[in-house]
C-alpha cells in the first residue's frame, strides 16, 4: 500500500507498531487519554519517553520500508499535461520558460512596452537566484491538503518561478491573472520510495546528518507528531492539519513515477 500522508488509515497500523515496539503499550496508552491542544505537544509526549536517536533511527527504517505518493501542485496549458504525461517534471532551467511567459504575456496591454526586460528578468530570478532560488529544482508537497487548502498559490497562478518573473515585469496583479487565464490546475500524483522521500525532504542536510547535530529530522517528525496528535484526537481529520512538508529533486521525475494527473476544478472561484 502506498503512504498518503493525509489517509490516516494507510500508515496507522505500520506506524503503531513502530511506536508500541519502541515505547511499549503503556506510553502508547497513556498518549491516548491524553487530550493535547497542539500537534507538538502530542510528539514532544513521545519524545520525552524515548531519545532522539531511537526514534529517529525507527522512522528512518519504516520510511525506507515504504513507499509514498507526494504531490506537484502547478497551473499547466493543454499541452504541458500531455508532455508532463510522456516525459515527466523536468527541473526548472530558466531559459526553458521564455517561450512560454512571451506566448502568455502577450496578451498583456503593456507588454510591447516591457517585453525587452523578459531575459534580464529570467537571468535574474533563474540563474542568478535573487527570487526564489527555484533553478534546477522539482518541488512536491507530501500533502494534499496542505496544496489545495493551504499553500495553493501554484494552484491559483501556477510556478513560482513564473510569478516572480510577472511581479518583477508587472507593478500590479495583472500579470498573475493572465498566468491563470490560460491554464488549469493540476496536481500531479508522484511516486516516492522511502530513499526518495528521505532525500527530498533533506536535500541540504542529509537525514543522519540531522540526526547527528541532536535534532529529529523533519521528515520523522512530520510522521511522528501526526501520529501522536491523532492517536490523542481519533476524531481529528489529518487532512485538517495542511501539512507543509516540501520536497526538493534536483533531477527530472521519470514518467513512470507519476501515478496520476489530477485536474482541479477552478481553484480561484473557490
Amino acid at each position: 500500500m502506498i503512504v498518503h500522508f493525509d489517509k490516516f488509515e494507510t500508515w496507522e497500523a505500520s506506524f503503531s507498531d513502530l511506536v508500541v515496539r519502541l515505547l511499549g503499550e503503556e506510553v502508547t496508552q497513556n498518549l491516548a487519554s491524553s487530550k493535547f491542544e497542539y500537534i507538538d505537544d502530542a510528539g514532544d509526549f513521545l519524545v520525552r519517553h524515548s531519545d532522539i536517536e531511537s526514534v529517529s533511527t525507527e522512522i528512518h527504517s519504516w520510511i525506507l520500508a515504504h513507499e509514498f505518493c507526494s504531490f506537484h501542485g502547478t497551473r499547466l496549458l493543454p499541452e504541458e499535461i500531455f508532455s508532463v504525461q510522456n516525459t515527466g517534471l523536468h527541473p526548472l532551467v530558466a531559459s526553458d520558460r521564455e517561450q512560454r511567459l512571451r506566448r502568455i504575456l502577450a496578451h498583456h496591454p503593456r507588454w510591447n512596452s516591457i517585453q525587452h526586460m523578459l531575459l534580464e528578468v529570467l537571468d535574474d530570478v533563474g540563474p542568478k537566484e535573487k527570487q526564489g532560488r527555484r533553478q534546477g529544482q522539482v518541488h512536491s508537497s507530501l500533502s494534499r491538503s496542505g496544496l489545495v487548502n493551504g499553500f495553493d498559490h501554484y494552484l491559483t497562478h501556477g510556478s513560482e518561478f513564473d510569478q516572480h518573473v510577472v511581479r518583477r515585469l508587472f507593478d500590479d496583479q495583472s500579470g498573475l491573472e493572465l498566468l491563470s487565464s490560460q491554464t488549469v490546475p493540476v496536481l500531479v500524483h508522484v511516486h516516492f520510495s522511502g530513499e526518495q522521500l528521505i532525500q527530498g525532504a533533506h536535500p541540504f542536510f542529509g537525514y543522519l546528518d540531522v540526526v547527528g547535530m541532536g535534532e529529529i529530522p523533519g521528515i520523522a517528525r512530520t510522521f511522528l507528531d501526526a501520529w501522536a496528535f491523532k492517536i490523542a484526537n481519533p476524531k481529528f481529520d489529518l487532512e485538517k492539519l495542511r501539512t507543509d512538508c516540501c520536497l526538493m529533486e534536483r533531477f527530472a521525475t521519470q514518467p513512470e513515477r507519476i501515478l496520476e494527473i489530477e485536474k482541479l476544478g477552478d481553484i480561484n472561484a473557490q
